[in-house]
Order: C-alpha cells, then sequence, then structure tokens
C-alpha cells in the first residue's frame, strides 16, 4: 500500500503543478473577455497582469512547441490545450493505479 501512497503523492503533485497555470490561463481569458466588455484595455488590468505572470512560463514553453506560423497571440490557447490534455492524462493515470491497486477509485483516493 506503501507503493500505492507514494504513487498518488507523485501523481497529485503532477497535477497540482498543471493545475495552477491552468487555472491562471482560464482566469486570464476570463478577465480579458470582461475587461473588453468594460471598455479597457487588458494589458492595463493588474489581476490580467498576475495572471499573466502565473501563466507566462507555459506560454513560452508553448512557443518553443509550437510551429512558428502560430501567431503569437494564440499562444495562451496552446498552452491552456497542453495543459488541458496532461490534467486529463494524470487523472487517468491516478484511475489506473488505483485501479491497479485492486481499489475503487473513490474509495483508493479517500484512503490515500
Amino acid at each position: 500500500m506503501s507503493d500505492l501512497g507514494n504513487t498518488l503523492f507523485w501523481l497529485r503533485l503532477v497535477q497540482l503543478v498543471l493545475a495552477i497555470p491552468l487555472l491562471a490561463i482560464v482566469g486570464q481569458g476570463i478577465v480579458h473577455f470582461l475587461a473588453r466588455a468594460f471598455g479597457q484595455d487588458p494589458k492595463v488590468n493588474f489581476f490580467y497582469r498576475l495572471l499573466e505572470v502565473v501563466g507566462s512560463p507555459v506560454t513560452r514553453l508553448a512557443r518553443f512547441i509550437a510551429p512558428k506560423f502560430v501567431a503569437d497571440r494564440h499562444l495562451p490557447l496552446v498552452a491552456l490545450s497542453l495543459l488541458a490534455v496532461g490534467y486529463v492524462w494524470t487523472m487517468i493515470a491516478i484511475a489506473n493505479a488505483c485501479i491497479g491497486a485492486g481499489l475503487p477509485v473513490a474509495q483508493c483516493l479517500q484512503a490515500n
């Protein structure tokens, strides 16, 4: 059971590391939409810039991965897609680890 506990710990840690910039980029999109709706430039909004700083490492990684014909303004969408795929992949890995140990997923996550 200790091996399952360690596996779940590391998978949850990866999930947390993916969730922080994922939610920051989603929040950045929401603030962008609200700022435009109220006639403000999003670049001068404090919260937009704060969320941009949190999501910028993943956005830079997306620039490195994406082909050169992808415009820079679309890079947050590429980063969001990469993070979402990674998050779902981690969720599936957690479920597989629980099922591999012979436990239902809900019981496995409550016990550990």
